[in-house]
C-alpha cells in the first residue's frame, strides 16, 4: 500500500485497519474492514493497493468509484471490486453522499483459496466490469464486523468461515455474471422455474415494489408463477418474500448500527408502522423491543 493513512471527510468512520500488519485467521489475511458515511463531495484520494482485494458495498447515496483511473458510477446496493496492485479512488456525490462498507482481504500463497481468488478471469477483469448490484449480500458486512467485535471464543473462526464463503461469492459473481455473451437459461421444467423465482427474490429483496415485478421480469403470468411456486415450495410467493425480508430485518437489528426507521426504509416498507406491525406479527415482539433486548444481551456478554 503506497498510502496507508488515507483521510476522508466523513460523518462517521468505523474502521478495523490492519493495512500495515494484516490480521491473520489461519490462511486468511484481513487488511481492512469497516463502514464510512461520507460528507458532501468527500473523496478517498487516489492510492495503490498492496497484495489484496477490496470490496466496497454501497449502503446509500451516489458517487463514482475508480479502478486504474476508469470511473464507474455507484449507487445503493452496488458492489465494487478493486484488485491487487491497482489504483483506486472513490468520490462521493455532493447532494447524495455515499455510505458504504469496505472489506480488504487476501490469502496466504499456500492456501487452497489462493488459486481460487487469484484466477486469471478475476485478476484480469476489465475496469469497466467492476460494479454488481446485489441487495442480498447486504447482511454479510454487518455479520463480519460483529464477529470482529465479539469476544466470543468462536468469533474468530466464524469470521474466517464467513469471509471464505464471501470470497467464493465474489469469485462467482465477477467471473460468471459479467460476461458479454451471457444469456438466461432455458426453462425446461417447473423445478427450474421455481429456482428462478427463488433466485430472483433473493437477489432483488429490497428492490421489489410489487410481486408482479417478478412476473414481468421473468416474462410469465403471475398467477401461473404463484401456482408453480406453491406446488413446489408449499407456501405462496408473498409469504416467502415477506419472510425473507423479515429475517433480514431481524439480522440487521441484531448486528447493524442502523435505526429501526432506517432499516424499514432500507427494506422498502411503506412506513415504519407497517414494518413494526408485520415484524411483531411474525416474531411476537416489536422491532424496538427486539433491539433493546439485543443490546441488553450484548452488554451482559
Amino acid at each position: 500500500m503506497r498510502n496507508n493513512n488515507i483521510q476522508i471527510e466523513n460523518k462517521f468512520h468505523y474502521n478495523f485497519n490492519y493495512l500495515n500488519n494484516p490480521r491473520v485467521f489461519n490462511d486468511l489475511l484481513l487488511f481492512q474492514l469497516g463502514e464510512i458515511y461520507c460528507d458532501n463531495s468527500a473523496a478517498v484520494e487516489s492510492h495503490i493497493h498492496d497484495e489484496f482485494f477490496e470490496i466496497t458495498f454501497i449502503l446509500s447515496g451516489e458517487g463514482v468509484a475508480y479502478a486504474n483511473g476508469v470511473p464507474q458510477p455507484v449507487t445503493k446496493y452496488d458492489l465494487f471490486l478493486s484488485l491487487p496492485h491497482e489504483e483506486h479512488k472513490i468520490i462521493s456525490d455532493e447532494s447524495d453522499p455515499l455510505r458504504y462498507y469496505f472489506f480488504a482481504f487476501s490469502f496466504k500463497p499456500d492456501s487452497i483459496f489462493y488459486p481460487i481468488l487469484y484466477n486469471s478471469k478475476l485478476v484480469k477483469l476489465n475496469e469497466h466490469l467492476r460494479v454488481y448490484n446485489s441487495s442480498s449480500l447486504s447482511g454479510t458486512f454487518p455479520e463480519l464486523i460483529s464477529q470482529i467485535e465479539s469476544d466470543n471464543e468462536y468469533a474468530s473462526l466464524k469470521f474466517e468461515l464467513l469471509a471464505k464463503v464471501f470470497s467464493i461469492d465474489i469469485v462467482q459473481i465477477y467471473t460468471n455474471i459479467h460476461t458479454k455473451t451471457y444469456t438466461s437459461p432455458i426453462i425446461d421444467s417447473e423445478q427450474a422455474l421455481y429456482r428462478r423465482i427463488i433466485n430472483y427474490i433473493d437477489h432483488n429483496l429490497t428492490k421489489i415494489n410489487h410481486l408482479s415485478d417478478i412476473a414481468n421480469d421473468l416474462n410469465y403470468n403471475y398467477v401461473y408463477l404463484s401456482r408453480i411456486f406453491k406446488n413446489k415450495f408449499g407456501k405462496s410467493i408473498h409469504t416467502y418474500f415477506s419472510d425473507k425480508k423479515l429475517d433480514l430485518a431481524k439480522q440487521m437489528i441484531e448486528s447493524s448500527s442502523m435505526s429501526i426507521t432506517e432499516i424499514a426504509s432500507y427494506l422498502n416498507y411503506s412506513s415504519i408502522f407497517v414494518f413494526s406491525r408485520i415484524f411483531k406479527s411474525k416474531f411476537g415482539i416489536s422491532p424496538n423491543a427486539y433491539k433493546i433486548k439485543c443490546r441488553t444481551k450484548a452488554s451482559r456478554e
